[in-house]
């Protein structure tokens, strides 16, 4: 390692145990743990974001969890502006940041930097509502690839929030979206970044890991926690938080819009295009060490990293 300053990175899909590595490290090396999930950062949802256990946070800090209510807003500039000052705050304490998490397009702008794009406008929004509830997503999706083909073939067609985000820069600037995605305050260029990517080439091990979490979300109570959050915060579908997997979905059930069985298999369906979205983002990562979790247990994969990073 050269004489910038440390930050490690451990990314990857869901269930691949990222966390369970993240405290084993914490546990034998001077680090702290920062969080790098859009769901996470929500007070009460807990079990359908798989979030650390309380007893966890009471004794382990954990960076931008629990830091807003479910009915406020969030995002991608948010998080690149919050980062940078835990980061700062972690090395002031003469410790190592340890970003750790799979929200891939929060990783691409931290690896790849951000430029400061246009708050959000109400007049704006309101007209991209009448666009929204006059076309189709598909028409709105297609309208992309006239404006910015970058965002278009970026977006997935399905993606409303974003595609909606995506609509709105264009139409307060003048200019794309992707257009605000320069190079420039890369992590890289101001710190000694280190990306730990973990990940499968058994596709079964994360489905079975997806399923078994799902499951295990229901027998937790997670219906019940859908239903406090509705009425504690009076959400709605609309509403940011609940468009993350499992509680969009939970909303639909409450709404006797699918069956309780139909619930389950949504969410682990959904869960499964998430991973094959993460895995795709990893890919553009290029560096790095990848580790394979198959038939790896995790005293193998904390080896691996001592290893790379030179720990021990």
């Amino acid at each position: 390692m050269d004489d910038k300053l440390n930050i490690i990175a451990l990314m990857g899909p869901t269930s691949t145990g990222k966390s369970a590595i993240a405290l084993q490290l914490y546990e034998k090396y001077p680090i702290e743990i920062v969080s790098v999930d859009s769901s996470m950062i929500y007070r009460d949802m807990n079990i359908g974001t798989d979030k650390p256990s309380s007893e966890i946070l009471s004794s382990i800090k954990h960076h931008l969890i629990d830091i807003i209510d479910p009915n406020q807003t969030y995002n991608v500039s948010n998080f690149y502006n919050d980062v940078h000052l835990i980061i700062r705050d972690i090395h002031n304490r003469n410790k190592v940041p340890i970003l750790v998490g799979g929200s891939m397009m929060y990783f691409n702008q931290l690896i790849n930097g951000l430029s400061k794009m246009p708050n959000n406008s109400v007049s704006e929004r309101k007209f991209i509502k009448d666009i929204i509830n006059t076309y189709s997503l598909d028409q709105i999706h297609d309208c992309l690839s006239h404006i910015d083909h970058t965002s278009f073939l970026r977006i997935n067609k399905n993606d409303r929030q974003r595609i909606e985000r995506a609509l709105e820069v264009y139409l307060q600037s003048g200019k794309p979206i992707s257009s605000f995605f320069l190079n420039n305050n890369k992590l890289q260029e101001r710190y000694n970044l280190e990306i730990i990517k973990l990940y499968s080439n058994n596709r079964d091990i994360i489905h079975r890991n997806i399923a078994n979490r799902a499951k295990n979300m229901f027998k937790e109570g997670f219906i019940e926690e859908v239903i406090s959050l509705k009425k504690k915060y009076s959400l709605t579908k609309n509403s940011q938080s609940m468009k993350s997997i499992g509680y969009r979905h939970t909303l639909c059930y409450l709404n006797n819009e699918v069956t309780r069985k139909e619930l389950e298999e949504r969410c682990i369906y959904a869960t499964r295009q998430l991973a094959k979205r993460q895995i795709t983002w990893m890919k553009k990562f290029s560096n790095g060490l990848e580790i394979d979790i198959n038939n790896k247990s995790s005293k193998d994969i904390i080896l691996l990293i001592d290893k790379y990073l030179h720990f021990s």
